[in-house]
């Protein structure tokens, strides 16, 4: 998919190499096309997937890109500081909360496959909103948007941290109705603290104009990508090719419980994306983000 806004993160040859794409498409049973982005972690010994790689690649950069808005990060590098992306790290560990790490890592991890393999940039920081590390984000867990020819798309995005796909895949189609129903909520946002790389007032004016939602009807532009990371060590090996090939018979299952749910829910599915990412533990995950991030409260 093509964007005339520029991404966020700069390195997205390094963190496809960590979070690395399968290559596959589905179809439904009666043939219909569905979105999805199947990654996974590299392989590593003892038929593990290693999270220090993706920890590190947080820690370095996309932390601080998910939790501030493009403004203040150059705000920050502009000044001749050799500390600078050290000193935005810890100044965004203070957003997070290990009440509330669990949410903010899958939200991590929405953003960051958005940014890099959809290559829509982020509009809203609401992490940076918080008043408090303890207090979830409400709403759509991510709002991204890009230009598709002359046309704007928002993406209201919905992220899941899950033992179970299934469940994860009811909770999430559910949240996703609810946010395209609040949407309003996200534009008088969007109103005030729209930011992206390079923004003009001309860009600025025409995204706004392109999603006042008292204006006009926004259904075709509103997209809902759903990230859902779950527990699957059964088919995480050290030999890749036994990874992809057991990663892909499970996916067909799972993508099309996914769509059927969404379709109950009264969405168009050609409106949704599903983005994977299967895990050894999701609990351990996340405790260890909890350390090596250094988040103590």
């Amino acid at each position: 998919m093509g964007s005339l806004l520029q991404v966020q993160l700069k390195n997205a040859h390094e963190i496809k190499e960590i979070l690395k794409q399968v290559n596959i498409s589905f179809k439904l049973p009666d043939g219909r096309q569905v979105e999805t982005l199947l990654v996974y972690l590299q392989c590593v010994e003892d038929s593990k997937t290693s999270h220090d790689a993706l920890f590190e690649c947080i820690k370095a950069g996309i932390l601080q890109n998910f939790v501030f808005c493009y403004k203040e990060i150059q705000k920050k590098l502009g000044k001749a500081s050799d500390t600078a992306m050290e000193d935005l790290f810890d100044k965004a560990i203070k957003k997070l909360s290990k009440h509330t790490a669990k949410g903010e890592l899958g939200e991590l991890i929405l953003f960051t496959l958005l940014d890099v393999y959809i290559q829509a940039p982020k509009l809203l920081s609401k992490i940076s909103m918080k008043s408090s590390p303890r207090m979830p984000v409400f709403g759509a867990d991510a709002v991204h948007g890009q230009f598709l020819g002359e046309e704007f798309r928002v993406y209201l995005g919905e992220s899941k941290l899950h033992k179970n796909f299934k469940s994860a895949a009811t909770d999430a189609t559910s949240s996703i109705v609810s946010a395209k129903s609040k949407f309003e909520n996200e534009f008088f946002l969007l109103d005030s603290f729209l930011d992206f790389p390079d923004m003009t007032q001309e860009l600025e004016d025409k995204i706004l104009k392109s999603l006042d939602p008292y204006s006009q009807d926004l259904p075709d532009k509103i997209h809902s990508p759903c990230f859902i990371g779950f527990t699957q060590p059964d088919i995480l090996f050290k030999d890749e090719a036994s990874l992809l090939s057991s990663y892909t018979d499970l996916a067909c299952k799972y993508v099309g419980d996914f769509f059927y749910k969404a379709e109950k829910q009264g969405l168009d599915l050609e409106e949704v994306t599903l983005l994977m990412l299967p895990f050894g533990c999701v609990d351990e995950l996340v405790d260890e983000f909890v350390s090596y991030m250094g988040i103590t409260k």
